[in-house]
């Protein structure tokens, strides 16, 4: 089974490049915001960012989970109105379920704050998840059985 945070990044790099298809979605780093380095449009782009917040032991097979993601999204024109509008959109396409892999997830609320020129879009996914258990026991050993007739 995949990794459920690597379940949830491409779902959402997925989500993102179906809702805006000629905007660049960065997870790991941007090295630069021209042409030249790999941009696609001229400073408009998405970066997402996940924080695993909560891991709770709930017995010895299973854990809860949460993740914050963090979808920053920088516009060109660096418009508050767009940012506005473009909080709302995101709001729409992530709620009211969140899926990844074969889990749908209720995300109950998000919030939206504009810091420095990008909007920041958060919400938490919180879910149960079977630790993966490997059996390590040793080998049955051979058993001699002996028989008597007649008791």
């Amino acid at each position: 089974m995949e990794n459920a945070l690597i379940q949830i990044k491409n779902s959402l790099i997925g989500l993102l490049k179906r809702f805006d298809p000629g905007t660049d979605v960065f997870f790991d780093e941007i090295k630069s915001t021209d042409e030249g380095h790999g941009m696609n449009r001229h400073r408009t782009y998405y970066f997402v960012e996940m924080i695993p917040n909560v891991n709770e032991t709930v017995d010895r097979f299973m854990t809860d989970i949460g993740v914050l993601v963090d979808v920053a999204y920088h516009e060109e024109h660096e418009s508050n109105t767009a940012y506005l509008m473009k909080a709302a959109q995101l709001d729409g396409i992530i709620r009211p379920v969140f899926s990844f892999g074969d889990r749908h997830i209720t995300v109950p609320e998000t919030s939206s704050k504009v810091i420095d020129h990008v909007l920041h879009c958060c919400f938490t996914i919180s879910f149960r998840q079977a630790r993966e258990t490997t059996a390590a026991f040793q080998e049955m050993g051979e058993l001699e059985i002996t028989a008597k007739e007649g008791g």
